[in-house]
């Protein structure tokens, strides 16, 4: 870690004499640009600070945790041409970067890097891109940590997205007359980030979305980020389908989880993804649903299958606070003909100080499980900043 923060301060010394650096505001970052403007780069760090209480109806002990939840550092920019852009991001906090409990896949090393993509633009309306990044899958896993309307993801997501992986990604952008329409393709490995070890099976991910807006577009890409920090003065809407097939993979996630064995090694399954999302804003008001379904051909154990829902909506006040509330649902199959369904009730109450850049949030949730009378009371309290 000392090394690598080491090595960006001189890396950044040494450019000085040889770039121009600006720092204009912070939903710009620091930019940094060649005197000859062949190479341009933008920095951003973020750091969101966490603190949990959770108590248990059924009598068991509290439990606290406060940590860093996450720390990032991100460039992105073009190199030697406007139509090659890059992107990239590390994870620099111990929840982020911890070992792979599956120390072979990953050549036991720590999982740093999050995006290394390279994108070229074609055109203003096709691009392609090559390299590690999130996949095009449900619209509240591709809206960034940083820019979310909770203090985490919903449970919805915890247990169905479909994360990062690396291969090659399409982007098409167009209209259905007033309409704009956004088609999304990628091509990749289906074990997921920073895997090391062969494809023994040879499966890949095959991955595919398109997102129409009846509406017209939002401001400022306010279909991908929570809250609606720009009071859009039109009802504004999108809608996005997603499709994933995981050919022959061996993770209970697909390109997440654990790696799925039994007495006779390694175990491979298909597993087929399903997203239908949606984002409304007018006015200070926001909406979001998500549905999601992962299923295999038949039932094997270690491989998440099942269905949810998560439901979010919130107003934000002209004082920049904001309340909003969301409902989830999981259905998660334990057995052929068996499944555990979760609920999960949450208010929260945020205050943006520069929009997503400095933000404090905090929130409640009751957790129940369906057949059980136990719940448990999650009290969150987080604190995100960065440039």
């Amino acid at each position: 870690m000392r090394k690598t923060i080491l090595f960006l301060m001189v890396t950044l010394f040494c450019v000085k004499g040889y770039s121009q650096v600006s720092y204009s505001s912070a939903e710009k970052g620091l930019s940094i640009k060649a005197l000859d403007e062949s190479v341009t780069m933008k920095l951003n760090f973020r750091i969101q600070s966490l603190a949990t209480l959770s108590t248990f109806t059924n009598g068991d002990e509290p439990e606290m945790n406060a940590m860093i939840r996450r720390m990032r550092l991100k460039a992105k920019g073009y190199i030697y041409n406007p139509k090659f852009e890059y992107k990239l991001e590390l994870a620099l906090s111990n929840r982020d970067m911890g070992n792979s409990s599956d120390e072979k896949e990953t050549s036991n090393a720590p999982k740093l890097v999050l995006d290394a993509v390279l994108k070229y633009n074609i055109n203003d309306k096709n691009e392609f891109w090559f390299g590690q990044t999130k996949l095009p899958g449900n619209r509240e896993r591709v809206i960034s940590s940083r820019d979310l309307q909770f203090v985490d993801r919903s449970n919805v997501n915890s247990r169905f997205n479909i994360d990062r992986d690396f291969g090659i990604q399409y982007r098409h952008n167009n209209s259905i007359g007033e309409m704009p329409l956004i088609l999304s393709g990628a091509i990749t490995t289906g074990e997921g980030r920073n895997i090391t070890v062969v494809n023994e099976k040879l499966g890949m991910a095959y991955t595919g979305r398109v997102e129409f807006y009846p509406l017209g577009s939002f401001t400022k890409g306010g279909d991908y980020f929570g809250a609606d920090l720009m009071r859009e003065d039109k009802h504004k809407l999108a809608v996005g389908v997603s499709y994933c097939f995981n050919q022959n993979t061996n993770r209970g996630g697909g390109q997440l989880g654990r790696f799925v064995t039994d007495s006779l090694g390694k175990v491979y399954t298909d597993i087929s993804t399903l997203f239908v999302d949606l984002m409304y804003k007018y006015k200070g008001v926001s909406v979001m649903a998500e549905y999601a379904n992962k299923q295999t051909p038949e039932f094997i154990s270690g491989f998440a299958t099942g269905s949810g829902i998560n439901v979010q909506a919130g107003y934000l006040l002209q004082s920049n606070y904001e309340v909003s509330s969301r409902y989830t649902q999981v259905e998660l199959f334990s057995s052929p003909t068996a499944s555990a369904i979760t609920n999960e009730y949450t208010l929260c109450v945020s205050k943006y100080f520069v929009g997503h850049m400095l933000k404090w949030q905090t929130d409640i949730s009751y957790i129940t499980n369906e057949g059980s009378s136990d719940g448990e009371y999650r009290f969150r309290v987080q604190l995100e900043m960065g440039i």
